[in-house]
């Protein structure tokens, strides 16, 4: 939808849908619009586990966001690291809350009940965005007719340095609620008008190439931004549908001024 803030973010819109029938969708996403805030996870861990996870870590990086300075329950321990701007260090430690309560929720369960989520942010602060990764999304930035990788997934896949993606390799080195300790990869970027930035889960972008990223940067120049946003959105889909994608699929978009 048409961002009504005057942010950076001129307008975002999000898609998700569950890959198979038989079971429920296990990828979740927020927008947060207002604190410029957006997000995507991918949970595992079965039916009524890796769904909840997945809305769960969204709900306490929000939490965090929106209230963790002001209160010091949430905030302590706070983990500060010098070489981050304050938004990076915000989202970095906002990761670092839901991933504690996360793993606390999964010690009171049996190891059959147990959920973990990978999860990806994006907070913008003035012309600059922090990326905050952990797990097996992706992001991409489409610029001047160009697509770039913005994190790289921290699956086996990629660890393999694999050419091809191969599902059986597709699961989390780093999740949320796998351990006490989580260390999200940060990445700040620089905005310029025009650009796009696209978030995905694996169900989405293994499945697509960069001309496919790529061409979104034409929605800097849409009249009909909140129109064309979700026909693109829907247009991510389906293809990555067509091209052998059976696992949940979730994206979000970005324009920006």
């Amino acid at each position: 939808m048409s961002n009504p803030d005057r942010s950076i973010v001129r307008g975002y819109g999000a898609l998700t849908e569950g890959g198979a029938q038989d079971r429920v969708n296990e990828d979740a996403v927020l927008a947060v619009p207002e604190h410029r805030l957006f997000g995507i996870a991918d949970g595992f861990g079965g039916s009524g586990a890796g769904d909840a996870a997945a809305k769960s870590c969204l709900a306490d990086v929000r939490e965090f966001v929106e209230n963790g300075l002001g209160d010091s329950e949430v905030t302590l321990p706070f983990v500060y690291r010098s070489d981050y701007a304050a938004g990076a260090n915000l989202v970095f430690n906002a990761f670092l809350h839901a991933n504690h309560r996360l793993h606390a929720a999964n010690k009171d369960r049996p190891l059959n009940a147990r959920a973990g989520a990978s999860a990806l942010f994006a907070l913008f602060t003035g012309r600059h965005v922090t990326l905050a990764n952990a797990g097996a999304c992706g992001a991409f930035l489409a610029r001047k007719g160009r697509a770039i990788e913005l994190v790289k997934p921290r699956t086996y896949n990629a660890y393999r340095a694999a050419t091809h993606w191969n599902p059986q390799w597709a699961f989390p080195m780093t999740a949320l609620g796998l351990g006490p300790n989580v260390e999200p990869e940060i990445f700040e970027l620089r905005i310029e008008p025009g650009d796009v930035v696209v978030m995905a889960t694996d169900g989405v972008y293994p499945y697509l190439g960069p001309e496919d990223f790529a061409g979104l940067q034409t929605l800097s120049e849409s009249g009909h931004l909140e129109i064309d946003i979700k026909q693109e959105n829907q247009i991510l889909i389906v293809n990555s549908k067509e091209s052998g994608g059976m696992d949940d699929r979730t994206v979000i978009t970005l324009v920006c001024g």
